[in-house]
């Protein structure tokens, strides 16, 4: 029995909404709701699977990837040294002063936008290591959780790892909220 993923994934929310309430105690699941569970989470771990060999290899390596990401960059780079020669020229001559305000003006905004586009670049190697990071988390917490949906029927630990990040997150703010103070 295959359920679309929008509506299983629904189904799940459905029922965690609905336990949520008992976070403290050991949550049971029917035998119907067990198997659309557990269904649910199968698949999105043979997916993370699939993606983390994949992505890896799709983006390191293939002129195609390069050649997108060179693309944007080449343009961006482009507008700069158009902004940066509109800036010489409005220096050289200074006929008129909007005529630099407005050469400065879009000197500054363009590399905004450079600094955007390298900082957004989704091949950059960060965020690769970012991905891979979260995904390997999720694909932890997803076999952790069906192992116990699997033996016991419940999923407290899904709400123990939602805690821990939560906490996680919060502490990473703190430290970033006391350094900003300093």
């Amino acid at each position: 029995m295959k359920m679309c993923s929008l509506e299983a994934e629904c189904y799940i929310l459905h029922v965690m909404n609905e336990c949520s309430q008992t976070t403290r105690m050991p949550v049971l699941l029917s035998g119907v709701e067990l198997l659309r569970v557990c269904t649910v989470l199968q698949d999105c771990a043979a997916q993370l699977s699939v993606l983390a060999h994949i992505m890896p290899d799709t983006y390191r390596s293939r002129p195609e990837s390069d050649k997108v990401v060179s693309a944007d960059v080449g343009q961006v780079l482009e507008q700069q040294k158009g902004a940066l020669q509109n800036l010489k020229a409005a220096r050289q001559f200074e006929r008129a002063a909007g005529r630099l305000s407005d050469a400065t003006r879009e000197l500054h905004r363009s590399q905004k936008e450079l600094n955007r586009t390298l900082e957004e670049n989704p091949l950059s190697p960060d965020n690769l290591a970012k991905v891979q990071r979260d995904s390997q988390f999720v694909a932890h917490v997803i076999a952790d959780v069906l192992a116990e949906l699997q033996e016991r029927g419940t999923f407290h630990s899904l709400f123990l790892a939602v805690g821990e990040e939560k906490r996680r997150k919060a502490n990473l703010l703190d430290i970033i909220i006391r350094l900003w103070s300093i």
